[in-house]
This record gives structure tokens, C-alpha cells and sequence, in this order.
């Protein structure tokens, strides 16, 4: 497998919309790197620019120390796995796992044997002589990532391949494709909307929005220490909590709730003396036992962990507790932060040391 550099890449289109501005990225040999964000953010035409098909506008893109800007996808020794299958229905799975490397014209027997390779790693041995249209969903796309593994290429691509499928499909398959990485040791760049998959197969992430990349990092990197206030919001299920808040005399204070500060939190925030920043709690990150009182409007109960949604005030939270809890609509509970993020209100941006 390989590296993969791309180096200041734009995408203009004839129209003089731009829809990728100056992406960077150095994808390490075996990495697994997810493009997140919301639609159309960019995620998917620089993965399209990667495969080349779409023209780079500007910039570089190297695949193992190899220029290949200007390539055709032929020459490129990438495979890419598209969200509909793209599955060929008057063939049998065999022969669409085995149909670029008959079109490469290689020996019939390598050929049978890379398909069977690939159909034991997917555990589709079994569904070989079938069409597709015999096979479930998940089935499908296994059969697409087959199509790809027989290539042995230098780069996996992988464009939302699961948005197709149900909740319970996407789960099982995700893991699939993770041991999949594990066992190919495969240099894989995976585009989706979905931070689950996200948080859950990605060495890195690179989140984006408009085109723009907002943050790359790993994913307890992009939870516990975003980049700005669209990472934060983006990233997380439920969603960050984020209040508006005066910082004076060592505290947080708003018109519902005052929090008093860490000694690291007041020295960050001294350049804030007087003003308004964005407060940020991640919802298990709220917890029982403290002087801020949530109105309750309505209890979740997850199983193992409860999500309360309640009023601070006129400003709504939510908090995910560790325990089964039944509060009901109108109790009140006591309240906590254990970790707090705070961002600029002007630029958006994380305040850091």
C-alpha cells in the first residue's frame, strides 16, 4: 500500500464555483482516513479529485511519491467503492469480482484465485454464483468492496458507501469494513456524513465545511479538543451543550447559571476579562450534584445511560447521566460541569493556553 499527499488542492468549477479551497493532507502508509462533514461541504469532490474523476484545479496529489495530477484514473492504482454498488445485475457476483481484472487481460487462474481470496475475506464464497439481485444490501456492498480488494490497488476510496443501507446494516457493516482495514493493512480514504462512522473507523479525521478544512485529528482529538465551534457542534451525539457567558472575577456567568473557574481556566480566559464567550459542555459531561438547576421537560432512558432534556433558564440542555433515571416533566435537577470548552465569539475559534 501506499502514501497519499495532497498538496493545496483547489476545485474550481467552469461556473467560478469553488468547492475546495486549499486542501492539505499527508495520508501515512496503512492509514484510515474519513472526509466528515455536512452535504455539500466538499467531502466527496476531493475524494472524486483523488480517483480522479474530477480534474484538479490546482495543487499536487501524490500516490506513493508518484505525481499523478494529471493521471486517468487507469493510471492512478487506486479502487473506489460508490455508495449505489455500481454492480453489474446480468452478471454473477464471481464475474463482477472478477471484471477489471478480465479487462486487464490477467491469467484465468490468478484471476480465480484473487476472487476466491476476496470472497473468503467477505464471507461470500457461497454467493458466487448468484446476481445481485439475490443479495441483501449488505451483501452488495460486500460484494463492491470484493471488487475492489481483487485489484490489490495502492489506495482504497470509499464514498458513503453505507448510506444505502439500515441502521442495523450500516452497524455490521462498518465493523467489516474495520476488520477489513486491519486484515489488508489498505491505505483508505472513506468519505461520509456520519460522525459514528467517523469516531469509529478513522485513525484521522479531516472534518470540512464549505469546502474548507475545519480540523484534522484523531477522533478523541476532534471530541475532547475541537478546533472551533462547527467542529464541536458537528462532532458528538447528542450535540454540545453551548451558552453564551460573561467571564468576571474568575467565573462564567450568564443570566441562568454561574460557574465558577479553574485556576488553568482563569489564566486562559484572562485576555476575556469583561467579555462574552461561547461555553461548550459535552452532555456526559453534565452531571448530577451541583448549584445549576435544570428544569426537566423530558427523561430519555438509554438502557445504561439516561438522557434528560430540560430548560437552564431560557436556554435549553441536555444531559446524558450514567445511571437509569425517571425524572419526570417539571423536576428539577442539580447540576455540574466536570469539563468545560470554551470558544471566541468573533472568530468561533477553541481558546487555548
Amino acid at each position: 500500500m501506499s502514501d497519499v499527499k495532497l498538496q493545496h488542492i483547489d476545485k474550481i468549477y467552469d461556473n467560478k464555483v469553488q468547492a475546495v479551497f486549499d486542501f492539505n493532507l499527508n495520508v501515512k502508509n496503512g492509514e484510515f482516513i474519513v472526509l466528515v462533514g455536512p452535504s455539500g461541504c466538499g467531502k466527496s469532490t476531493t475524494l472524486r479529485m483523488v480517483a480522479g474523476l474530477e480534474d484538479i484545479s490546482a495543487g499536487n496529489l501524490i500516490i506513493d511519491g508518484r505525481d499523478v495530477t494529471q493521471k486517468p484514473p487507469k493510471d492512478r492504482d487506486i479502487a473506489m467503492v460508490f455508495q449505489d454498488y455500481a454492480l453489474y445485475n446480468h452478471m454473477t457476483i464471481y464475474e463482477n469480482m472478477a471484471f477489471s481484472l478480465v479487462l486487464r487481460k490477467e491469467n484465468k487462474y490468478e484471476i480465480h484465485q484473487k476472487v476466491l481470496a476476496a470472497a473468503e475475506i467477505l464471507d461470500l464464497t457461497d454467493q458466487l454464483n448468484k446476481k445481485p439481485n439475490q443479495l441483501s444490501g449488505g451483501q452488495r456492498q460486500r460484494v463492491a468492496m470484493g471488487r475492489a480488494i481483487v485489484r490489490t490497488p495502492k489506495v482504497f476510496l470509499f464514498d458513503e458507501p453505507l448510506s444505502n443501507l439500515d441502521a442495523k446494516l450500516r452497524g455490521s457493516t462498518r465493523r467489516e469494513i474495520l476488520l477489513l482495514h486491519k486484515r489488508l493493512k489498505a491505505t483508505m480514504l472513506y468519505v461520509t456524513h456520519d460522525q459514528t462512522e467517523a469516531l469509529t473507523l478513522a485513525d484521522r479525521i479531516v472534518c470540512m465545511s464549505m469546502g474548507h478544512v475545519q480540523q484534522i485529528g484523531t477522533p478523541l482529538e476532534l471530541y475532547y479538543t475541537p478546533a472551533n465551534l462547527f467542529v464541536a457542534s458537528f462532532i458528538g451525539l447528542p450535540p454540545i451543550n453551548l451558552f453564551d457567558v460573561d467571564i468576571r472575577n474568575g467565573e462564567a456567568i450568564c443570566d441562568d447559571f454561574c460557574v465558577t473557574l479553574t485556576p488553568e481556566e482563569k489564566a486562559m480566559l484572562a485576555r476575556y476579562e469583561g467579555r462574552k464567550v461561547v461555553l461548550g459542555v459535552r452532555p456526559e459531561n453534565v452531571v448530577q450534584g451541583g448549584n445549576i438547576n435544570v428544569n426537566v421537560f423530558s427523561n430519555e432512558n438509554l438502557g445504561m445511560t439516561t438522557l434528560v432534556h430540560g430548560n437552564l433558564g431560557h436556554q435549553k440542555i441536555t444531559c446524558k447521566f450514567r445511571e437509569w433515571s425517571n425524572f419526570k416533566a417539571g423536576d428539577t435537577v442539580g447540576v455540574s460541569f466536570t469539563r468545560k470548552i470554551f470558544f471566541d465569539k468573533d472568530t468561533t475559534d477553541a481558546i487555548t493556553l
